[in-house]
């Protein structure tokens, strides 16, 4: 879910966590028991709001389970807590018949339906609305009750509460228009009535769970952030000639469906198949060729490809909710002006007692007017260190007890008990592991609430460390923002989460990058010809025409094919991406929306951070692009990414280009080294339109 659920305890209990960390990384699993420990005690004191949508779609935070009431054979009864923003307790004390209720997918993707008990405006206390709800099994041959009801407590977050805007549903002239604009991309099977709703035929598919699975995989799944993809790799999809739905049972399938703009509200009820309450399809999940439908027959007949309908709905027309930022507080950010003033001061600094002379903090408030006053903290022992400069160089690198260097830096100088309210640290590199360790613990006891860098590392420039993208995402673990004074593009950039993988992202452009469906462009950084630069000029016009703007590219950030389409990117007005990589071979491109920066030693982990990428497109490459195709067939036998197609561009029209990887990946079907279904993914060509026509009838949409 895009919406999460965090808990607030009591600063005190939160200080006498002690913080672990296990090669450079906090353990999560003994933090969570801990935190759970402390809620299990009653110290729970507040539920963060967040509630704003990237879409403007009004909803709850997802809902808690607080108290399970009753504990049957066939149905658990639980009271659920949202928290509401201001906006949505209006909603719901005006306009409770627009409220539904959506549970979360991987829930219903467990057969699970949970029924919602009316709501009323008397249940909701300091803005956060108490509702009774009944989970049960109702789909055969996934797990009962009995396997999951121990996840069935307090704290298991299990769903939404969404305001469905009658005045943004769209009418069917609406819906028509939005789909010739390449707003939205519905089944192909879509059927829309005169009152604009529309009526879905699910592929004729089948999903199962695989048979080797214990309670412990469905804890995963209901409990771990990226549980939906852990459950998405235990499904098996079973092709039927049709989709037959016995009287009372049900089936889980899918459909094809991207939304930019929209979100589809499914319609429970329809005589032909009734959904379970996973009913709102987000924009922001909802662009995949597996999107779930979990169908049941309350019928005494059989069911026979069943039909769901559903409506439309657009952007809100009256400008009531809140948009989702970076973060639920509201502090002011630093201007890359004050910034230049602040690394002025931290440049003057002399430092009498370390040789180490780049670790230099400045400490800041976010109401604090003038860099002048800002606190400087430096880097070292109390008194001169006595190793010497020599040594220096190399025992700062060992952070043993053996180490002679006594690592003591800036960040172990802030006296946190001095600190009235929470502070901004601003640092010349990205933090080591033993400044990483202050700043957690500043964050465990609500200290600190954002971090400025100017430099990724000392000795690697612009790049970070496979460490440091580990200490990226425990800081937004920890609700600490991080911002980059990036001199590869003169910007100030954000650290954001997308599909778990963390990204610097222009500020302007970051409801952009969350939005917009991404394609992966790898290529050579051989320069191209004229005629190859409009090919893929012309490959990515037709991207355009047929997706809409609301998508975005992201390469190696080389030069060649890659620098070309970034290029493009830029001029038609889509985003613009790079995962950077610390080679010597190529240049980089530097006018981008969002990126990240790879050490040499992180070159195979840094390809997964183009999973965020929903379709690969290989263009005339090399090694390189040999490595990273191999990496991404091998992803999709593994149900890492979806059975997507795999577009082979000879961009130079070099017809034999990729003919031999045709050839060979048939040898190694033949041979049973490879599955049959892959070579249908392969697309060889250098007609754009071949490329969209594929899209169309293999992703089967409208």
């Amino acid at each position: 879910m895009l919406f999460k659920f965090e808990l607030q305890v009591e600063s005190d209990k939160i200080r006498q966590l002690p913080i672990k960390l296990f090669n450079g990384g906090i353990s999560y699993r003994y933090l969570f028991d801990e935190m759970t420990n402390i809620q299990r005690k009653g110290v729970m004191t507040k539920i963060v709001r967040d509630n704003r949508s990237y879409r403007g779609m009004l909803q709850s935070g997802d809902g808690v389970i607080q108290k399970v009431l009753a504990n049957e054979p066939d149905r658990i009864v639980f009271q659920t807590a949202f928290g509401l923003s201001e906006h949505m307790v209006t909603r719901i004390r005006s306009n409770p018949e627009h409220i539904v209720f959506s549970e979360r997918s991987r829930i219903a993707r467990l057969g699970v339906q949970i029924v919602c008990d009316t709501l009323l405006a008397d249940q909701i206390q300091n803005d956060v609305l108490i509702v009774t709800q009944t989970a049960s099994a109702v789909i055969p041959g996934y797990p009962a009750l009995d396997q999951l009801r121990t996840f069935f407590d307090q704290g298991l977050p299990v769903g939404r509460l969404v305001f469905c805007d009658p005045d943004a549903l769209l009418t069917s002239e609406e819906v028509m228009t939005a789909i010739e604009r390449a707003e939205l991309k519905l089944p192909a099977s879509t059927a829309i009535s005169s009152d604009g709703s529309i009526v879905i035929t699910p592929h004729k598919v089948v999903c199962h769970l695989r048979e080797d699975i214990d309670n412990q995989f469905f804890g995963r799944v209901l409990l771990r952030e990226d549980g939906r993809e852990i459950l998405s790799r235990h499904q098996i999809y079973t092709a039927v000639h049709n989709l037959v739905i016995p009287p009372g049972e049900g089936v889980i399938t899918t459909c094809s469906m991207y939304l930019n703009e929209h979100y589809v509200v499914l319609q429970s009820g329809f005589s032909l198949g009734r959904n379970l309450p996973a009913t709102v399809l987000d924009p922001i999940k909802t662009r995949g060729i597996r999107i779930y439908l979990e169908i049941i027959n309350g019928t005494s007949n059989p069911i026979v490809n069943p039909l769901i309908s559903a409506r439309v709905y657009g952007a809100p027309k009256r400008k009531f909710t809140e948009r989702r930022k970076t973060t639920v507080r509201n502090y002011k950010r630093l201007t890359l002006k004050k910034l230049d003033e602040i690394q002025l001061q931290i440049s003057a600094q002399e430092m009498n007692t370390c040789h180490y002379r780049g670790k230099t903090a400045a400490v800041l408030t976010s109401t604090q007017e003038k860099a002048e006053n800002t606190k400087i903290y430096n880097n070292g022992p109390p008194e001169k260190c006595t190793i010497s400069k020599a040594q220096c160089g190399t025992t700062r690198l060992d952070f043993s007890r053996r180490s002679k260097c006594p690592h003591i830096y800036a960040t172990s100088h802030i006296d946190k008990d001095a600190i009235t309210s929470p502070i901004i640290l601003v640092l010349k590199y990205f933090p080591n592991i033993v400044e990483h360790r202050d700043i957690i613990n500043l964050a465990a006891d609500a200290k600190i609430e954002a971090i400025y860098f100017y430099e990724a590392s000392e000795n690697h420039g612009h790049f970070l460390s496979q460490e440091d993208h580990a200490r990226l995402a425990e800081y937004n673990a920890f609700g600490v923002d991080v911002y980059w004074s990036c001199t590869l593009n003169r910007s100030l950039m954000i650290h954001t989460m997308r599909d778990g993988k963390g990204y610097f992202v222009v500020l302007n452009r970051l409801a952009a990058f969350h939005k917009s469906m991404l394609f992966a462009f790898y290529g050579s950084t051989y320069t191209l010809s004229r005629a190859g630069e409009q090919r893929l000029g012309n490959l990515m016009d037709a991207l355009v025409a047929f997706w809409g703007k609301n998508i975005g590219i992201v390469t190696g950030g080389g030069s060649g094919v890659m620098e070309v389409a970034n290029t493009l990117a830029r001029k038609k007005g889509i985003l613009s991406g790079a995962n950077y990589l610390d080679i010597t071979d190529q240049s980089m491109t530097t006018d981008v929306d969002f990126c990240q920066v790879f050490q040499s030693t992180c070159r195979h982990s840094r390809q997964k951070w183009f999973e965020i990428a929903s379709f690969p497109i290989f263009n005339v490459g090399g090694l390189g692009s040999l490595e990273e195709l191999g990496i991404t067939l091998c992803n999709m036998k593994l149900s890492i990414m979806d059975r997507v197609p795999i577009i082979l561009f000879n961009t130079e029209s070099e017809k034999g280009f990729w003919a031999a990887m045709r050839k060979q990946i048939q040898i190694m079907v033949t041979h049973q080294r490879a599955p049959d279904w892959i070579l249908d993914q392969l697309v060889i060509t250098d007609d754009p339109q071949v490329v969209i026509n594929v899209y169309r009838s293999q992703l089967q949409l409208f």
